[in-house]
């Protein structure tokens, strides 16, 4: 490994380098099986945010930091913490779209697959008081939830709320995922450096973490920017960024070739405004 001393200054910021140490097949599969149990076969593909915009992983122009298809379509977003009840819309609204992408042929609706998609907070989502939530379609019946579907599983991870668990794999990542500055880092890897799984996240942290070059092109896309600013700003700050981000989206459809139409409905915006967007093009 190069020898060039990783400092405070100098470490990427864990959104940012987020996707690309998460798009390791492997660590994607063991991040998997820790949090949902699930075991990902060889043929499982994770990808991540990459510096061409249109190589992203995107469903129905909606981006996820990583997804990854194998039986099942998962998904992993990594979130600063946003105010309001403004996350549990978002959240529903990708899962939504993470099923919607999908082709239906001949009516052939057994064939969807299943839909994963996965909040990893850095404190913790609005009002949740929970590490850990999964969360499915349900049905009332006499008074009771019943589970009604599969097809899609919400899953909540709030850093904030993590005590110690039984599952030492689900404990180094979530020590990972908390890693905030450089003394922590040291720390994890004197921690987890016996581990299989603890020295991979480390390994791979350290690759990507030195590679400037990569590291600068991901760290000025515009997806990145904004959730690096979240945190520090009011509910009308956030909504005056996603403003902003929509309308990338909306320039990046009117490239690919999506009518206006149907770019309104979508992004839920008026055709006028989108004619304006498309005119600075």
């Amino acid at each position: 490994m190069e020898n060039i001393m990783l400092t405070n200054d100098n470490r990427p910021s864990n959104y940012v380098i987020f996707g690309l140490v998460f798009e390791d097949r492997q660590i994607f599969k063991e991040t998997v099986k820790c949090i949902l149990g699930d075991e990902l076969n060889d043929k499982t593909y994770a990808v991540s945010e990459k510096e061409d915009k249109m190589g992203s992983p995107v469903y129905n122009r909606i981006r996820f930091d990583v997804y990854a298809e194998d039986d099942k379509i998962y998904s992993l977003d990594m979130q600063n913490g946003y105010v309001g009840e403004m996350i549990r819309n978002r959240l529903v609204y990708y899962s939504c779209r993470a099923i919607g992408r999908q082709d239906v042929k001949n009516f052939e609706y057994d064939k969807l697959k299943n839909c994963v998609v996965t909040f990893i907070f850095e404190k913790h989502s609005y009002k949740s008081k929970r590490f850990m939530t999964n969360i499915y379609m349900a049905y009332e019946d006499n008074g009771k939830m019943e589970k009604y579907s599969d097809l899609l599983n919400v899953v909540e991870v709030n850093l904030g709320r993590y005590e110690k668990t039984d599952n030492i794999e689900l404990n180094i990542l979530c020590e990972f995922l908390r890693i905030q500055k450089n003394d922590h880092l040291d720390q994890f890897n004197k921690n987890h450096s016996g581990n299989e799984f603890g020295k991979m996240l480390y390994d791979k942290y350290m690759k990507v973490a030195f590679d400037k070059e990569r590291i600068e092109r991901v760290s000025n896309m515009q997806l990145y920017q904004a959730k690096t600013q979240v945190k520090y700003l009011s509910e009308n700050d956030v909504k005056f960024i996603w403003e902003q981000s929509r309308e990338e989206i909306i320039k990046e459809m009117l490239i690919y070739g999506d009518t206006i139409e149907k770019i309104s409905k979508i992004m839920h915006m008026p055709e006028e405004k989108i004619r304006e967007i498309e005119e600075e093009l």
